[in-house]
């Protein structure tokens, strides 16, 4: 098996890594979340929800994991909420969860952003959490995006950004690469998924290389804002 710092060649199958670790940790993945985060996690797709949804709006959930953004945008006045992801076992806890919720304008399915399963200028809005630095061709998933969202449609990425300077970046690279493998380890028994995250992290965009990327795409950026000292990025999108 490649370890996390091959999946970033060339030639490496990272997508199918992605797709299995999120399988292998979908059980433990909502406590992971609350661990790393403090519990900031729900927090900030609350914000980001915020942000993103008008009442009534159709909502695409990119990777959506076990559904808490979806929710977020269901508690923000969503009309209705597709959920996508292409680890089954992400999806199959998702609908555990609305059951559970009894939320039923919202349902869950396995796709890739990259090749969504849904028709053209169709949702309102086109949201992930913590997804696109996993995926591969992002470039082809910020197409897809534009493809599916209806004109003056809204996307928001809520993400992990690459920190190049800072007085904090010292203490989020410690963090991310010596305390959250640790516990990760423990808590979800994988071995890499967790070794995976800040390796990823360090091949992401910065805050503003987003930017423009998803200028690139053709949309207008029309929000940044970070939380917690900077290692967390909401960017905010529209479709002219």
């Amino acid at each position: 098996m490649a370890t996390p710092e091959e999946l970033f060649e060339g030639d490496a199958d990272r997508a199918g890594y992605v797709r299995g670790m999120f399988g292998d940790i979908s059980a433990r993945y909502d406590l992971m979340n609350t661990l790393m985060t403090g519990g900031r996690h729900h927090a900030w797709r609350k914000a980001a929800a915020g942000a993103l949804v008008r009442p009534g709006d159709a909502v695409l959930d990119v990777g959506c994991g076990t559904g808490d953004l979806s929710f977020a945008c269901l508690n923000a006045g969503a009309g209705y909420v597709f959920g996508l992801d292409f680890a089954r076992p992400m999806v199959v806890r998702a609908r555990q969860k609305a059951v559970e919720r009894r939320a039923g304008i919202v349902s869950f399915g396995v796709g890739d952003a990259t090749r969504l399963p849904v028709g053209d200028e169709t949702f309102d809005v086109w949201c992930s959490a913590f997804v696109v630095r996993n995926i591969p061709d992002l470039d082809a998933a910020l197409s897809e995006a534009w493809r599916v969202l209806k004109p003056g449609g809204r996307v928001g990425i809520l993400e992990i950004p690459r920190m190049e300077r800072g007085l904090l970046r010292p203490g989020a690279r410690v963090h991310f690469q010596h305390v959250i493998p640790r516990v990760g380890r423990l808590v979800s028994g994988h071995s890499s998924a967790y070794r995976y995250l800040p390796v990823s992290v360090d091949h992401f965009l910065t805050p503003d290389e987003l930017s423009a990327r998803l200028r690139m795409a053709g949309f207008e950026v029309r929000r940044v804002r970070t939380f917690m000292f900077g290692t967390v990025a909401l960017h905010v999108a529209e479709k002219p």
